[in-house]
């Protein structure tokens, strides 16, 4: 940093986090004299951080000029032209082109996030895919084949951009960003043999249990007994008249919190069963008891900070 101009401002320690700023020293270029730029660099957990800020809105113009020549992808539907914030992304990177106020002035800061990708010894449980948050970083990670940008039918009505990991397999696994535009931050992830999405109603063939399992033994096409057991005690189960039709009612229960962990149940011929004719929740006990071919459908599970 010193090399390219800027002195050392300031460090500061947390926990899990050392920043340095930096400052660049006073030029005697008169052209240059009212541009004031610095730099703060810093990891958490693991991303590091480099955060350039100016003053000069045409540099933030060009910065953005030229990460698209270098191949970032962002949101073309945005007037590249205008200086409105950005999102940039190429792999593991992204950088945030925000545009905002810092006392009297405007400040533009190019917030770039490099995102230490986990070693694939790591990825073992679904839980692991959560690490994952963006479309780029899948790709960089699992290889452009491997994944696919779709459509998630939340309803008939309802539909969100997705991305797919190894769609029409045995390990399939949907992705639903906060971000829609950009394919960035993720909202959750769903398992399930059979997933909601627009290239998976084109697909004709049967599909044996989704290989993907959670910590705990939780897996598409598990049973509801063994789920029981897994539990070790009973749990709520919306009927098919409700809105929630079939999924387990969110909470902690014994060992399973079905809060974070969202479990829709599935059965064959089951929908003209009298037992599931509610709009109110059943016993799982109750359901077992019936010996009925309850299984786990799909499994959603999000990150920890939604």
């Amino acid at each position: 940093m010193n090399k390219n101009g800027f002195a050392s401002h300031k460090t500061r320690q947390d926990d899990n986090l050392i920043m340095t700023s930096y400052f660049e020293k006073n030029k005697a270029k008169k052209t240059d004299s009212v541009t004031i730029r610095s730099v703060d660099l810093y990891k958490k957990d693991d991303i590091h951080y480099f955060a350039l800020r100016t003053s000069s809105i045409n540099e933030y113009l060009e910065g953005r000029r030229q990460l698209i020549k270098a191949g970032f992808v962002y949101d073309i539907k945005k007037d590249t032209s205008k200086a409105t914030s950005m999102l940039f992304q190429k792999k593991n990177i992204s950088i945030e082109a925000i545009c905002g106020i810092e006392g009297d002035t405007t400040e533009y800061t190019f917030l770039l996030q490099k995102k230490e990708l986990p070693h694939p010894a790591t990825i073992q449980h679904a839980e692991d895919l959560l690490s994952f948050n963006s479309h780029e970083q899948l790709v960089s990670y699992f290889g452009q084949k491997n994944v696919k940008k779709d459509l998630y039918y939340f309803s008939e009505k309802k539909i969100k951009k997705c991305s797919v990991l190894f769609g029409n397999s045995t390990r399939q696994v949907v992705f639903v960003w906060e971000d829609e535009n950009n394919h960035y931050n993720l909202s959750f992830l769903l398992i399930s043999n059979i997933i909601p999405t627009a290239s998976a109603q084109k697909f004709d063939d049967i599909l044996p249990n989704n290989k993907w399992e959670l910590k705990n033994g939780i897996h598409a096409g598990m049973s509801l007994i063994d789920l029981l057991k897994l539990n070790g005690k009973d749990f709520e189960i919306y009927g098919n008249q409700s809105e929630m039709a079939f999924m387990v009612k969110p909470g902690v229960s014994e060992t399973i919190d079905f809060k974070k962990t969202t479990i829709t149940l599935g059965c064959s011929n089951c929908n003209n069963n009298n037992l599931f004719r509610t709009s109110t929740t059943l016993s799982a006990l109750g359901i077992a008891g019936e010996n009925l071919p309850v299984y786990v459908y799909n499994i959603i599970i999000s990150p920890e900070t939604k």
